[in-house]
């Protein structure tokens, strides 16, 4: 249910659905070897000339920058993923966030 509502609600905010769960490559270097490792993303999205990654989330608190969890989530995608910009999709609350990590 949580997921349908995000996809409504970034259909009537003027986000086109590029992709549904896309995913990305990471690499970590662990005491000089490196190690790879993929993360998934919710949807690849776009709007005018801006493509962005979201994330939807739903209740339980998730779904704000102030969960841990949820930041350092954004915060990856914002590194690994080649967009524009990372949303926070609120379903419960119908709230669209942009999410920016400034240097």
């Amino acid at each position: 249910k949580g997921e349908a509502r995000a996809l409504r609600l970034l259909a009537a905010g003027g986000w086109r659905i590029l992709e549904r769960e896309v995913t990305a490559e990471g690499v970590v270097r662990v005491d000089g070897e490196e190690r790879t490792y993929t993360v998934r993303a919710d949807a690849l999205v776009r709007r005018r000339r801006r493509t962005c990654v979201a994330e939807f989330k739903g209740g339980g608190g998730s779904a704000t920058i102030a969960h841990r969890a949820t930041r350092r989530q954004l915060l990856e995608y914002a590194v690994l993923f080649d967009v524009d910009g990372v949303l926070l999709v609120d379903a419960d609350a119908g709230r669209i966030h942009e999410v920016e990590f400034p240097a």
